[in-house]
């Protein structure tokens, strides 16, 4: 019942509009972006997993074999429409599939939906949701049908694919890195 459960919240999540154009988090209504990351100038989070071969074998239909998520807080300079400065939590998931060495990348903003977050990539571009699980770790979930265009790299759309959610690439279970191992947003 628990994973019916489960399964209805991931599903619910991703059928809520992820945010296509920037928006600003105003202070106080972080909601659970606040629980995974602190809104402070500055701040960061890495999470990631490199599948092994021995959990690939009993996930023979798993395209994934590495995957990680960085989630940053930014706070803009002041300026007249945000006198305060627009504040903006800013995700990016990367990824290697089978038969394929080359990183592939997705960047955008993540907002708060109840207790899990909903990351998203602009100009209709999927998104995923995420939310924190015991010991240090994150569930990123495609959900059922759900996907993430992903590239190469910045202004690279020629090398876009969509990572779908597939029989073994629905879910994913990442590990928190050590901040040493967690580069700053301007570095992504």
């Amino acid at each position: 019942m628990k994973r019916i459960a489960g399964i209805a919240l991931v599903c619910a999540a991703l059928a809520a509009p992820v945010p296509l154009f920037a928006q600003a988090i105003a202070p106080g209504e972080e909601g659970e972006l606040a629980n995974f990351l602190k809104p402070e100038a500055g701040k960061r989070i890495c999470y990631a997993r490199v599948y092994t071969q021995e959990h690939l074998a009993k996930h023979p239909k798993q395209k994934v074999t590495e995957i990680g998520f960085r989630l940053a807080y930014y706070r803009f300079p002041p300026d007249e429409f945000h006198p305060q400065g627009q504040r903006n939590y800013y995700f990016a998931l990367t990824a290697k599939r089978k038969g394929n060495s080359r990183l592939m990348t997705a960047r955008g903003e993540c907002s708060p939906n109840g207790n899990m977050i909903g990351c998203g990539v602009e100009c209709d571009g999927g998104g995923v949701a995420v939310t924190r699980r015991p010991g240090d770790k994150i569930l990123v979930s495609l959900g059922n049908d759900g996907w993430i265009r992903m590239t190469e790299g910045c202004d690279d759309e020629g090398s876009a694919v969509h990572l779908e959610a597939g029989e073994d690439d629905r879910e994913f279970l990442l590990s928190r890195l050590p901040d040493s191992a967690c580069p700053p947003y301007g570095a992504w």
